[in-house]
Order: structure tokens, then C-alpha cells, then sequence
């Protein structure tokens, strides 16, 4: 995969998608309202556990030297967009 792909999704999901998430959280985040939303709770929830299903594909398929619990790391820092292709590059950089 191209790595100005990788970088523009990265990117994205770290500079976009992660600064709104914690806007909301740090200026607009109610949790009474919050658990009145079962769409966002749906949202919450399926992003967390593809994230632990990533995760065990990579322990029991590594792409490189960067173990899986990397991913859980990253995406818990960041979001899954900015994760995936990051953690990708990382384990991908060296092979060419």
C-alpha cells in the first residue's frame, strides 16, 4: 500500500477525527445525555471491540516486529483510522 495513502489516513484520523472526539469530550460531553444516545453508545462499542478483534488477528497474524497490543495503544491515543494504517506503516516500513 502506498505510504502517502497511509499517511493521509493516518493523518486524518488523528488531526480530524480525534480532535472532535475530544472536543466533544472535554466541551460538550453530558453522560446523562450520553446514555440517553443508543446510537453513539452502538458507535462506542463497535469501534472498541474491531479494536480488540484487530488486535488478536495480529497476535495470531503478525505483519512485523510490532506486536499487536501496539494497536491497542494506538487506536486508545488516537481512533482506529488513525491506528490501522499507522501501526501498518510501522510494521511495513522496512520491507520493500
Amino acid at each position: 500500500m502506498s505510504k502517502k495513502i497511509l499517511f493521509f489516513f493516518a493523518a486524518t484520523g488523528l488531526l480530524v477525527v480525534n480532535n472532535l472526539f475530544l472536543y466533544w469530550q472535554f466541551f460538550e460531553f453530558n453522560f446523562a445525555i450520553f446514555l440517553d444516545n443508543t446510537i453513539g453508545i452502538a458507535l462506542f462499542i463497535e469501534a472498541f471491540m474491531l479494536m480488540l478483534l484487530f488486535a488478536y488477528y495480529f497476535k495470531h497474524h503478525p505483519i512485523g516486529k510490532y506486536k499487536w497490543y501496539w494497536l491497542i495503544i494506538l487506536s486508545l491515543l488516537g481512533s482506529l483510522l488513525f491506528a490501522l494504517p499507522f501501526y501498518y506503516w510501522l510494521n511495513t516500513k522496512d520491507k520493500n
